[in-house]
């Protein structure tokens, strides 16, 4: 019998634990709030969620999302695979009205990691991945174009979406 043995370059097995999208859905029924969809070249898109006064329904502003190399380079550095692996999910229940974020993450290995936490209940893995995320977000409205306004769909996502 003989045995074979492959050696693969480190920068082969290192790119398929690579994130190749993600995705942040946290938006409140009754508050708004955002969803991210984001590919591993820094394009995506963002819906931004508000719940305006005086109206029974959620509002959005949909844009689309081009990162520059710099900011896409400082991202996936902390939001790397084993970042995103040492993050946990709530396992308490929530309070009412609270909010629960998730996350998604593709691999380029076609592996998932599905994140979600409530509000309240904090961890330091998981709240450094969701404020940088929060922060992309925050600047959509000013370093986008502009899609769609109107409605809230919960249902829209990008044809080319790999984290749905």
């Amino acid at each position: 019998m003989m045995l074979l043995l492959l050696a693969l370059p480190l920068p082969v097995l290192a790119s398929v634990d690579q994130v190749s999208a993600i995705t942040l859905r946290d938006v409140h029924p009754l508050y708004g709030g955002q969803i991210l969809y984001l590919s591993a070249d820094g394009s995506g898109y963002c819906q931004l969620v508000t719940h305006p006064s005086g109206t029974a329904e959620l509002h959005e502003q949909r844009y689309r999302l081009a990162l520059p190399p710099a900011r896409v380079r400082t991202l996936w550095q902390l939001l790397s695979a084993d970042q995103l692996r040492a993050a946990s999910s709530s396992t308490q229940p929530g309070l009412p009205g609270a909010a629960r974020p998730r996350i998604v993450a593709q691999l380029a290995s076609g592996q998932r990691i599905d994140l979600s936490r409530w509000q309240h209940d904090r961890q330091p893995e998981f709240d450094a991945i969701y404020q940088a995320l929060l922060a992309i977000t925050r600047d959509a409205a000013t370093g986008s174009t502009l899609l769609a306004e109107g409605r809230f769909d919960p249902q829209w996502q990008p044809q080319q979406s790999a984290t749905h």
